[in-house]
């Protein structure tokens, strides 16, 4: 879809990311450009290789120093929730993005996730900029499977939201679950927006079906993603091979290929490093199963709409997700995979166990079909008419 807006605006697009890695920025900061906007990105890293300025953020701390950080300027908000607007502009990248925004003097802010609104707000004080709150988890619960995150920065993270939720002009968010809740959790007029996190469509040959078959886990490897439950069911599945394909922390790899190792399953799972990122989709087409089966204790893993599963669909993978969440009810809208009853290995095998060729089949077409409807192609539709609202665009104009 081309065409110039009947006036251009001067959007910033504020994310505290490097934003040349952050797809969905990048897919927000490509659809806007389209438009004829004036976009300017703001937050880590180099310039990405699109038509847009760049404003760098100052590179955030080592681990170290960050963890303290965050302790220093977020746990005060237990015993002091109004505290945290102000203890959270301590931090330089903040103030800086402050400056740049107040300097820039935008039409709107693109404040993607919750530590952007509170610059974002000060933009709208000062400037009268309009605000576009981009949340792309559920905030006040994305670590609530972390007691020590519960413990410092849950509180600030709600007081951050609440605070600055209502001066947005309008709100998206990526599944009906966490747009539901929002409405909820802060009596919003209307549920946000949901402009689904998933890339741009892309046709990849899919593996012939064929045992053994293969099961695939690929993104960031790290705990809360139901990664050990699904090695925990391999030795009760012999007729599958697993491939885990990503990268994490050096000590929860090793400690994932222990657990490997101590099953006695390490000819039937590979670990992989992760390929890049205009690579996933086609390497992912050598599998047949994608899967997903994280715990849903939290109402941020029963709502959450994580990309990968996008790329399975698009690679021509059945799905395998977990029960009770907007996942499994996206799986059973298309037909395009199964469900198991929790995150654990007994569920998990159970449901593999059930599941017979000619339905992997029947599955793995309806995900095919099912691809071009959950790709950007149509999400950034949404995108475009939200921003419509604020500068209208002569239709007749576009083509496409």
């Amino acid at each position: 879809m081309n065409g110039r807006a009947a006036r251009a605006l001067r959007i910033a697009v504020l994310s505290y990311t490097t934003i040349a890695h952050d797809h969905r920025v990048m897919r927000t900061l490509e659809t806007l450009a389209a438009l004829g906007h004036e976009v300017t990105a703001i937050g880590f890293g180099e310039a990405p290789a699109l038509p847009v300025a760049m404003i760098r953020l100052p590179d955030p701390p080592g681990r170290t120093a960050q963890r303290l950080a965050i302790a220093t300027t977020q746990f005060p908000a237990n015993l002091v929730p109004a505290s945290a607007p102000l203890l959270h502009m301590l931090l330089p990248q903040h103030r800086a993005a402050r400056t740049a925004l107040l300097a820039l003097r935008p039409d709107i802010v693109h404040a993607n996730d919750w530590p952007a609104l509170v610059a974002a707000d000060a933009a709208k004080r000062e400037t009268g900029a309009r605000i576009v709150y981009d949340s792309h988890e559920l905030a006040s619960e994305e670590h609530a499977d972390n007691r020590l995150w519960r413990l410092v920065a849950q509180r600030h993270t709600r007081a951050i939201e609440a605070g600055f939720i209502h001066r947005a002009d309008a709100i998206i968010t990526v599944s009906d679950g966490i747009s539901r809740t929002l409405q909820d959790l802060y009596d919003l007029p209307e549920p946000p927006l949901v402009v689904r996190n998933a890339l741009a469509y892309r046709t990849v040959t899919p593996a012939p079906l064929a045992e053994p078959l293969r099961l695939l886990f690929h993104g960031i490897m790290k705990g809360g993603r139901g990664i050990e439950a699904l090695i925990g069911a391999m030795p009760v599945l012999p007729q599958f091979r697993l491939t885990l394909r990503g990268d994490g922390a050096p000590a929860y790899l090793a400690k994932l290929r222990a657990r490997v190792a101590e099953l006695g399953v390490g000819a039937r799972v590979a670990f992989e490093p992760a390929v890049p990122h205009d690579e996933v989709v086609a390497a992912a087409a050598s599998s047949h199963i994608g899967v997903f089966c994280a715990p849903i204790e939290t109402r941020h893993n029963r709502f959450a709409m994580p990309n990968k599963v996008y790329e399975y669909l698009m690679a021509g993978l059945a799905v395998l997700v977990t029960e009770g969440t907007d996942l499994a009810a996206l799986v059973q809208e298309h037909a395009c995979g199964l469900t198991a009853t929790a995150s654990t290995p007994e569920a998990i095998a159970t449901a593999l166990r059930a599941l017979s060729l000619s339905a992997l089949g029947e599955m793995r077409a309806n995900a095919l079909a099912a691809a071009p409807r959950l790709s950007w192609d149509e999400e950034r539709v949404r995108l475009i008419g939200l921003y419509d609202r604020f500068a209208p665009i002569d239709r007749a104009q576009r083509v496409g």
